[in-house]
């Protein structure tokens, strides 16, 4: 990896990896109906993520795990992060759904289904985001009769170089992170800078309070 996109993956990781903040993130974030099912006071981080020592230095991805409300399953949020348009991040998607199915059977050797997964994809980069959304868009020519022997799937695309101040959710520290992501290909690095200060100060104001 170069040495301009490792701080990239470096400061997603260790701003998701905080419990707070991804479970912040994905209460403003996930569908409606996604959220009456699940209960992110169960939110934990995944000690057995399925991406290999070799691999991890390369793909950023964070593995959580969340309780349904009524069920024994538990489901599976996948983040991964983007700092430029990536043509293949199904195909890259996909070894992980596969790999996380392989880790599952070897846990939970009596099982007969697998968990669901969610995949939110985190994008900050410079360029619009014009990739394939759904793997059968990779795959042509694809023609119908064979399209149920393909795999079918999407992610969740949460771009954020794209929003406004006012379109940035969550508490002061996810808004922070994400304002920090956006910002780091800004041409204004002092506004941008000035913005960051302020929602630290904020946070520095709240905590002095309690």
């Amino acid at each position: 990896m170069d040495d301009i996109t490792a701080p990239h993956d470096a400061f997603f990781r260790e701003s998701f990896g905080r419990r707070e903040i991804a479970q912040d993130f994905l209460r403003h974030h996930l569908p409606r109906e996604l959220l009456a099912e699940i209960d992110l006071d169960t939110l934990e981080f995944s000690k057995d993520t399925y991406v290999s020592k070799e691999l991890r230095s390369t793909y950023s991805d964070l593995v959580y795990r969340v309780g349904p409300h009524d069920a024994e399953l538990v489901i599976y949020l996948l983040f991964e992060h983007k700092s430029s348009p990536e043509h293949w991040t199904l195909l890259q998607l996909l070894r992980y759904i596969t790999a996380e199915g392989d880790q599952f059977r070897k846990q939970h050797p009596e099982a007969r289904h697998l968990p669901p997964i969610y995949p939110p994809v985190i994008y900050h980069g410079e360029r619009r985001w014009r990739v394939p959304a759904d793997f059968h868009a990779l795959v042509r020519p694809l023609p119908p009769a064979l399209a149920p022997f393909v795999p079918q799937f999407c992610y969740a695309l949460h771009d954020i170089s794209a929003r406004t101040n006012a379109e940035i959710k969550g508490d002061v520290m996810t808004r922070l992170v994400q304002l920090a992501m956006r910002g780091i290909f800004s041409d204004e690095p002092i506004e941008r800078l000035s913005e960051l200060l302020a929602l630290i100060e904020h946070v520095s104001d709240k905590a002095s309070a309690l």
